[in-house]
């Protein structure tokens, strides 16, 4: 049911077509980033942190596209790459801070990010080119329209580019990164179909293809894979039947297929051929004027062949319900559960209960409670291979989230979005072993993890042609592991405090955004440095109302600092951003 911005309970975030198109983005991180996003990145893969956690829920359409599976070199709570999904279907980007999983179940610890495709809206075509730093060449089409009661949006993207360069912290020189080149394709197609009573039918259809490199230069030499690349083949197909929508609630049945092909070449050496069946069905019930009820089934069929050791598969049944209740006083409280039927792992509860208070029609305030959970991968129970043996034995990690937030529109176009938490988790996963070996390593339960912060927003219109926006969040977490009696700080918290200042002008044919980031507080133990700072330009203009050319400008300073730590891979400075890079592109609607 439609819920008015001032009865969230949450910290959520939305960030726009129009945004998207304003900043030129060719990747999804690049769109997070612009939102104080914080983002682990190594230069080949890229993993969101939400509330200090990447065990983030990544959704297309309200759709998992999470792995069960060790998509990313290093990093077992990532289950999806970013930089594989396409950008130019995209309506807009949801982000929802703190546990969801009486929602949405495993992974969706420190909270969720929904990208939501675009429908077709009136018949055009458009075609853009983008060329700049290191050979980037990037090209994409566009093309939607309606015939015979079908909309159909579709959606081609090529985007190249070779190694990328940055600067040395230790030595102050610019070098290669070596095996960081980049070739990826996508492409999108999404038909509707309008039904009667204001039903309608969905098809979608996503395809990417991504042959970029894969290595590691500056880590241990056990690592550094000379010559590594990727192949990766994703094939999704979703089939969506919304019903109910002339009550503004979102109603719908969907059965999806997701599909992806993995192999490493001079690099793992590592397959892994994945494929995912599922069913969702949810449905809105206002039982009364102030008491509205969401409830729903989700199946989902995972199978892993990674052509070594595992051969492999689950499946997964939830059952979730959520009371929503408009009490006197413009309070309103929420509070649902899910129950999931792991069939390896066993099965669990996962609760949440929200309050809120409408102050004003611009000013609410809430607190959160909510339980999360995040399954063990199917390589961390049955792997078995030289390096790494699997533990059937794993539970689940588990854990709780105590959120206190703040929206509001203040005075003279201000507006403002705080949040506080506070995180407990338990059963958390350590690896036990590194190579080389004489044995191989595994996973167990050892680690509690407690973790606090703060995320704070600002923006001001300042006139019709001027806006600001800033931006800071503090992040503290603390684990507590076999090797340690009590808790003791995570060294590999990128953005203990993380800083951001945009300032955006538009007037008649420009219209332009600079974009400060900063964090400090870093540990020498990972980085190369505790803090760092960087500047990104990106200016428009319209040649005509169907043209525009843009420019973008990232790391202007040319700052040497790293996103991500070595994660035990090598020392300080492994996983160098790139340094100062430029583009210059042009869209033309036909």
């Amino acid at each position: 049911m439609p819920v008015k911005m001032s009865e969230v309970a949450a910290n959520v975030t939305v960030i726009t077509q129009e945004e998207i198109e304003k900043g030129g983005f060719t990747s999804v991180p690049d769109i997070l980033s612009k939102s104080n996003v914080d983002l682990r990145t190594n230069g080949n893969n890229t993993v969101p942190v939400l509330n200090g956690d990447d065990r983030v829920l990544i959704l297309v359409d309200g759709r998992r596209m999470n792995w069960d599976h060790l998509v990313i070199s290093g990093n077992s709570h990532a289950g999806v790459n970013l930089d594989v999904l396409p950008v130019k279907n995209i309506e807009r980007i949801e982000i929802v801070r703190g546990p969801a999983s009486s929602l949405y179940g495993s992974d969706a610890v420190g909270g969720i990010i929904n990208i939501i495709t675009r429908k077709a809206k009136t018949a055009s075509t458009s075609i853009s080119s983008e060329f700049g730093s290191w050979g980037l060449r990037h090209y994409s089409l566009t093309t939607e329209g309606k015939e015979n009661g079908i909309g159909y949006l579709i959606t081609a993207e090529k985007k190249k580019r070779n190694n990328f360069e940055y600067k040395n912290a230790k030595t102050g020189k610019t070098e290669t990164s070596r095996d960081s080149q980049v070739d990826q394709e996508y492409m999108t197609m999404k038909l509707d179909k309008e039904l009667s009573n204001g039903n309608s039918l969905s098809l979608d259809v996503e395809h990417g293809d991504d042959e970029s490199g894969f290595g590691n230069p500056n880590g241990n030499p056990l690592f550094q894979y000379p010559g590594g690349y990727r192949k990766i083949v994703d094939n999704n197909v979703a089939l969506t039947y919304h019903y109910g929508q002339q009550k503004g609630a979102e109603n719908f049945f969907r059965v999806y297929r997701n599909t992806s092909e993995q192999e490493y070449f001079k690099s793992l050496n590592s397959v892994a051929n994945l494929y995912a069946n599922g069913f969702n069905w949810q449905e809105n019930w206002q039982l009364s004027k102030g008491h509205t009820l969401t409830g729903g089934v989700d199946w989902r069929e995972e199978h892993i062949d990674d052509k070594a050791s595992i051969n492999k598969g689950y499946t997964n049944k939830a059952l979730f319900l959520e009371n929503r209740w408009l009490l006197a006083n413009n309070w309103s409280v929420t509070a649902g559960t899910r129950y999931d039927d792991h069939s390896i792992v066993g099965d669990n509860f996962s609760s949440r209960i929200t309050v809120n208070r409408e102050l004003s029609p611009t000013t609410n305030v809430y607190a959160s409670w909510g339980q999360y959970v995040k399954n063990p991968t199917i390589a961390e129970l049955f792997s078995n291979t030289e390096y790494w043996i699997g533990n059937p034995n794993l539970k689940p990690e588990e854990g709780t989230t105590t959120t206190l937030g703040i929206n509001t529109k203040l005075g003279d176009g201000t507006k403002l979005q705080a949040s506080i938490y506070s995180s407990r988790l338990k059963n958390a996963l350590e690896w036990k072993g590194f190579w080389p070996l004489p044995d191989p390593g595994y996973y167990y339960n050892v680690s509690n993890e407690k973790r606090q912060g703060l995320d704070l927003n600002l923006t001001r219109q300042l006139s019709p042609q001027w806006n600001v926006g800033v931006g800071y969040t503090y992040s503290k977490t603390e684990i507590k592991d076999s090797t340690s009696t009590d808790f003791v700080n995570y060294d590999r918290n990128s953005q203990p405090n993380g800083y951001r200042l945009n300032v955006q002008y538009d007037q008649d044919k420009w219209d332009a955004s600079l974009t400060l980031r900063s964090a400090t507080g870093r540990s020498l133990k990972e980085y190369t440095s505790k803090s760092y700072v960087t500047l990104d330009l990106i200016a428009n203009y319209k040649i005509t109302p169907e043209t525009r050319v843009y420019l973008k400008g990232y790391n202007l300073t040319n700052k040497a600092y790293e996103l991500s730590s070595s994660n035990g891979f090598g020392d300080p400075g492994t996983y160098p951003m790139p340094g100062r890079n430029f583009y210059l592109g042009v869209e033309h609607r036909m």
